[in-house]
């Protein structure tokens, strides 16, 4: 069976270092970002499938399956919150969203309000990532990514 897919969301400094561990670790890494400068292929490995574009740009070329994983590491609430009302509910197997119990907060009252069921919320991984104490970009990939090797072998 082929390794998972992990769709990042976001190509800032969090976004780059998830892609890169993730792909270190085994999983096939797919980055999207609306900033074509950040989504420059040059910034990541070969391996990793880098894609200009927006959320419907995304799952239209690359729909999502229960296989799949998706982390959300984008530049601000807004944007967030626009990729989670699409990938809540959509098939895929691992979602989660970088950044605080507060911003789950918000984003949930928002999609909640928005018509977003609450179970596809309940699912969502937020703050993403194991809790180690994480401070710089690398440190929050490999807890995010630890999470990940879990989701993939079945660990709770």
């Amino acid at each position: 069976m082929p390794a998972p897919r992990v769709f990042v969301f976001g190509a800032g400094h969090v976004g780059t270092a998830i892609a890169r561990a993730a792909e270190a670790a085994g999983f096939r890494v797919i980055v999207i970002d609306d900033r074509s400068e950040y989504a420059d292929p040059a910034r990541f490995s070969e391996g990793t499938a880098v894609l200009s574009g927006d959320i419907d740009t995304a799952l239209s070329r690359y729909p999502l399956t229960a296989a799949d994983a998706v982390v959300i590491a984008t530049r601000g609430h807004r944007n967030d919150a626009v990729i989670l009302e699409r990938v809540a509910t959509s098939p895929a197997g691992y979602v989660g969203l970088l950044g605080s119990k507060r911003k789950k907060a918000v984003v949930t009252k928002g999609l909640t309000a928005a018509g977003v069921p609450p179970a596809s919320l309940e699912r969502v991984r937020v703050p993403v990532g194991l809790a180690i104490g994480a401070v710089t970009p690398e440190e929050i990939a490999v807890s995010v990514v630890a999470e990940l090797i879990a989701w993939r072998r079945g660990k709770p």
